[in-house]
Parts: structure tokens; C-alpha cells; sequence
């Protein structure tokens, strides 16, 4: 305590630069000490720090642009805190509450999804869970690929973050579980065009994933299958036995709102900006697949 009382004989301006050296955290835990570090830590000064350089630009290209305007940083750090549509309703982007870490979502729209424009084949629809206008839901291709990219320069810099792809899994699905799905995530320097190069690139990472869905009534299922596929399944296996076997395999995880999400990879950011391209795919059973709703991917800092 002897330190505090140190700090809080300075002025308040010291104090607020002091306290935009830590955390959003810390200056709400500091902010109850007392009422000059409740001054300090409402200041301007400290919440800048805590915005992202741009803020404004994002704020002006949101949703939020048609309301009132925001009274002070501290405000505008909050508000943020909660998901806003940019970019003509393709992304989302918000803080993380503790540490002011940056965390964008790209909508199914914002994807590039193999024939997705193809009303045979995907269908655009609302879903009352969904954080955008529009989710995508597979109706039946037997080529599965979904790719994603982004600059790192709009994320946080000297951060770990982690790639999760949002989906939903429909009772009337079928054909996903046959063959696992790769899911590959790749960082390639802003000048250099040709991002086909995978195996020379270090900065990459490929796991798999099985898409486990549950059904009422699986003895119909398991027949609807044995129809559909014939002798695929056995394909399948020696495909999984000859490639990807000792690969790595990510589970599915439920969130609490209401999604499935899977880790596509991680990767940490620097000063230098550089694009992700993040990648979710099933093309090597090709027989038909239906059932998947998707929602977006997700970048967010992981700890």
C-alpha cells in the first residue's frame, strides 16, 4: 500500500500515462483504489492506449456510424467489447474485454465456399444465432472447401491467435463423417502473389478433423450410408491409413452460444504485416455431403 499512496501523491496526468502501460483489467481493478485513480483511469490518456490506432475508422465503416457518437474513449473501449458488424455486414469485430486484444470473425459471405453461389448446391438463409444477416447451409456437393484470409495488420501485434471455424451440423446430414476434413492454416508475406507454394512455406500448419454428428435414429442412417456409399467406406480407410494416419486430429468444440467450432491453427502476429489464408476441406472421398451450416471464421487471441 506504502506504493500506492507513492503513485498517488503525483499528478493525475502521471498517473493515467502510468496506467496505460497496463491492462484494461488493471485500470478497472486500479480505478476502485481510490477517487484519483478513478479520475486517472477514466482519462482519455489511458483508454487510447487500449484502442486499437484505427478505432475511428472502424467505428465509421460499422453499424455503429448511424448513432450517437461515443463521449469518451473509456466509452468506445466498451461499446467495442461487444461485436459490431463492418464492412458491409461481412465481418465482425470486437476487443477482448481483458486485455483489448483485437478479434474479427469473417461471415460466410466474407468466404470463399467451393459453389456456393449454386442454389443446388449451398442456400443462403437467417439464422436467429448467428451473429451476420446470412449463414450458408450445405445442401449437397461432393466437394468440400471452404477458404478464408485476412491481414494481420488489422489484428494485435505480438499476440498468439488461434483460427475457429463456426458451424452447425444438421440432423438431416450425411456423408461428413465418411472421410475427415483437413484444415490447413498458412501465413505468406504481403509480396509474394503466389500463395500455392505450401510446402515451402514454413509458416503453416495441417491437422484433420472428424465431423461426428449424432442422429435419431441411427440404424436408418447407418442404411441410408451403406446405400449411398457402397464400398467408399472401405476406400476411405485404406485412404486414411496411407496418408493421414499420424496426423494430427483436432476435436470438435460446443460453444456456449449455441455453435460448434474447430481450431483451423494458430499463429502469432508481428509488427510486419503479412495474409492468413485459412482453409477447411473435404475433396478426397468425393462422394455427396450434406447438412453443414456455416457460419464464419473466427481470429482470436488464445491463451
Amino acid at each position: 500500500m506504502a506504493g500506492i499512496s507513492s503513485i498517488g501523491v503525483l499528478p493525475e496526468d502521471c498517473i493515467s500515462a502510468i496506467l496505460s502501460l497496463t491492462t484494461p483489467s488493471d485500470a478497472g481493478k486500479l480505478a476502485l483504489v481510490s477517487s484519483m485513480f478513478r479520475s486517472a483511469a477514466e482519462s482519455d490518456v489511458v483508454w487510447g492506449r487500449f484502442l486499437p490506432e484505427n478505432y475511428e475508422e472502424i467505428v465509421a465503416a460499422s453499424e455503429l456510424s448511424g448513432e450517437a457518437p461515443l463521449r469518451s474513449k473509456r466509452e468506445a473501449f466498451f461499446r467495442l467489447c461487444s461485436p459490431i458488424l463492418v464492412d458491409e455486414g461481412k465481418k465482425s469485430f470486437e476487443l477482448e474485454k481483458l486485455s483489448g486484444k483485437v478479434i474479427y470473425m469473417l461471415s460466410a459471405r466474407e468466404l470463399s465456399i467451393t459453389w456456393s453461389s449454386d442454389p443446388l448446391c449451398w442456400t443462403w438463409k437467417s439464422h436467429p444465432q448467428s451473429t451476420f444477416p446470412e449463414v450458408v447451409e450445405l445442401r449437397t456437393v461432393s466437394w468440400l472447401e471452404i477458404n478464408g484470409k485476412i491481414r494481420t495488420k488489422t489484428l494485435s501485434p505480438n499476440t498468439k491467435y488461434g483460427a475457429y471455424l463456426l458451424f452447425k451440423i444438421s440432423e438431416r446430414a450425411y456423408g461428413l463423417e465418411l472421410m475427415p476434413a483437413q484444415l490447413s492454416l498458412q501465413l505468406f508475406p504481403i509480396n509474394q502473389p503466389n500463395t500455392n507454394n505450401y510446402n515451402n512455406n514454413h509458416n503453416n500448419s495441417e491437422a484433420y478433423v472428424w465431423l461426428h454428428h449424432k442422429h435419431h435414429d441411427q440404424n436408418n442412417q447407418s442404411n441410408l450410408e451403406s446405400l449411398l456409399y457402397g464400398n467408399r467406406r472401405e476406400r476411405a480407410t485404406k485412404f486414411i491409413q496411407n496418408h493421414v494416419q499420424n496426423k494430427e486430429f483436432r476435436v470438435l468444440n460446443q460453444r456456449e452460444d449455441g455453435w460448434l467450432e474447430v481450431e483451423l491453427g494458430e499463429f502469432f502476429t508481428t509488427q510486419n504485416d503479412q495474409q492468413l489464408h485459412m482453409s477447411f476441406m473435404e475433396t478426397k472421398g468425393f462422394q455427396l455431403k450434406s447438412g453443414l451450416l456455416i457460419q464464419g471464421i473466427q481470429i482470436r487471441p488464445k491463451h
